[in-house]
């Protein structure tokens, strides 16, 4: 981590910070130096088949903003208390030839304590929104809607607007904030109880047939021949 941020300091170019909120050295490096653009081509440029994002040499991060969402008591509808909360997230808008095409997520794995492409939301509107976020105002993601939204002074600047978001700036009190829909359970199905049932039926019957049964069809057949052999 030290190399990181010296090395930040004196040779790598520089990301720009934008909004409120911090932006570890680390982070910085890891965006300005390369390591960003390199990963985004690793998991999202182009394969074998041409598929996917031709992260070629003209691609190029822009600023850094530190990520906000909701609290729990603003989730919960509770519009007199903090409202805000510092998450382990940085968004830095990426162009390719001075084009926007997407958000990359960056954050700081807290096993290795080292900054790491989180996620890429290739989202060319968003790219040149949150390039355009106030030094002043703090970026909130809104999960519950997809929105990005500035907030300063009070008011809620959407950025990239959700549905049913504002079309405008709004007061913070007034701002419906939705909380982020559930992770649906994994579906329970019968079928996996009947195998289940089935392989501890089938092994029952193999105990039954090796303790009682074969013993017994043995023995007749041993008596069968002695009496045989008798009779001779």
């Amino acid at each position: 981590m030290l190399l990181l941020a010296l090395a930040a300091l004196v040779g790598l170019p520089t990301a720009a910070a934008a909004s409120e909120g911090s932006v570890p050295p680390e982070v910085t490096a890891y965006v300005a130096g390369g390591g960003l653009v390199e990963r985004l081509d690793a998991v999202y440029g182009l394969n074998a088949e041409g598929e996917g994002i031709d992260f070629d040499d003209t691609t190029a991060p822009g600023p850094i903003s530190r990520v906000y969402h909701w609290t729990d008591d603003r989730l919960a509808g509770n519009t007199e208390a903090v409202a805000t909360r510092m998450v382990n997230e940085w968004a830095v808008p990426v162009t390719i030839a001075e084009q926007p095409v997407g958000v990359a997520i960056v954050w700081i794995n807290l096993d290795t304590e080292r900054p790491e492409l989180a996620e890429f939301l290739a989202d060319a509107d968003a790219a040149a929104a949150l390039a355009e976020v106030p030094d002043a105002a703090r970026l909130v993601r809104d999960a519950g809607t997809g929105a990005w939204l500035a907030l300063e002074d009070g008011t809620l600047t959407p950025l990239v607007a959700g549905p049913p978001g504002p079309p405008g700036p709004v007061p913070l009190a007034d701002y419906e904030v939705v909380a982020p829909a559930a992770e649906p359970e994994p579906e329970t199905t019968d079928a996996g109880l009947g195998i289940a049932i089935a392989a501890a039926v089938a092994l029952f019957l193999v105990i039954v047939v090796a303790l009682y049964v074969l013993p017994r069809v043995r023995r007749r057949d041993a008596e069968a021949e002695a009496e045989t052999a008798s009779e001779v």
